[in-house]
Parts: C-alpha cells; sequence; structure tokens
C-alpha cells in the first residue's frame, strides 16, 4: 500500500519524538558533524534521504523548529554552485548519511560555520532557563597544497 508510514509510531510526546527530530539535531548531530568537518584535507557530505525516497545533498542547517528544519540543500553535487532552501518535516527523515570526500573529488560540502545559533542554544542551565553556550573559535580552514 502506498502512503506514509511512520518511522515512530509514538511520536507526538518529547520523549517519544521522531529518530530524528529537532532534539537529535541539536546534540548528537552537531558534536559528531563538528568532527567531521574538522578532518584536514576532506569535505564533508550529509545527505538526508527522505521516506519518498529523495536524497537532499544538504549545505547547511538553517533554523530547526519543533515540527520541521529549513535546510540549504545543493541542487547538483556535482558543481554544489546553486542551493535551494527547503523545509522538512523531521518525521519524513528515513536515514542520514555522512560521508567524507577528498577536497580535489568535492571542493564543497556540508557547513556548520552557517549553521544557526539553535544548534547550540538547547543546552538548560541548573535552573532550568535556557542558556547560550560561549561561542567557539571558528573552524580550521584546509591548507592547500
Amino acid at each position: 500500500m502506498i502512503g506514509y508510514y511512520p518511522i515512530n509510531p509514538a511520536a507526538g510526546a518529547a520523549e517519544n519524538e521522531d529518530a530524528f527530530g529537532s532534539r537529535f539535531f541539536r546534540t548528537h548531530f552537531t558534536d559528531y558533524m563538528r568532527q567531521v568537518c574538522s578532518i584536514d584535507g576532506q569535505t564533508p557530505i550529509l545527505e538526508l534521504l527522505l521516506t519518498s525516497g529523495q536524497v537532499l545533498d544538504v549545505s547547511h542547517v538553517m533554523e530547526l523548529k519543533p515540527e520541521y528544519g529549513l535546510f540549504c540543500v545543493f541542487r547538483d553535487e556535482r558543481n554544489c554552485e546553486d542551493t535551494y532552501n527547503t523545509y522538512v518535516r523531521y518525521q519524513t527523515i528515513f536515514r542520514i548519511n555522512v560521508l567524507s570526500k577528498p577536497h580535489e573529488e568535492r571542493p564543497i560540502g556540508f557547513n556548520m560555520q552557517n549553521a544557526p545559533a539553535t544548534l547550540d542554544t538547547d543546552k538548560v542551565s541548573h535552573n532550568g532557563k535556557h542558556r547560550r553556550k560561549p561561542a567557539k573559535a571558528p573552524a580550521r580552514t584546509p591548507r592547500k597544497k
């Protein structure tokens, strides 16, 4: 039967949010992608595979809301010149691929430096109020050979 099948049937309650919900993007995803983006000589590539079968080659995350995210996506991975912005409901994300290719093969990829402040502001202080993490030093740019 063709149609939408929820990945997480218990979605709705905060503790049972979709596997790739906003909490995932603010925690595990951010920490891991910072590590991937810091590998010298490699271009990080982030692919979102949607339940429709479409693959989004993400340039950067623009905004994270409770029900959806706004992503800047490359139109064509061969030249990475053109991008478009797309709103994606978290429940439609089926899989996330994180790849890295040598700069010679792919000079432009996912960029954490364009990440919105919302990726860092989900940390909560001891009194329950949100606090902003101090700014980190900018990521190193790869050395040219």
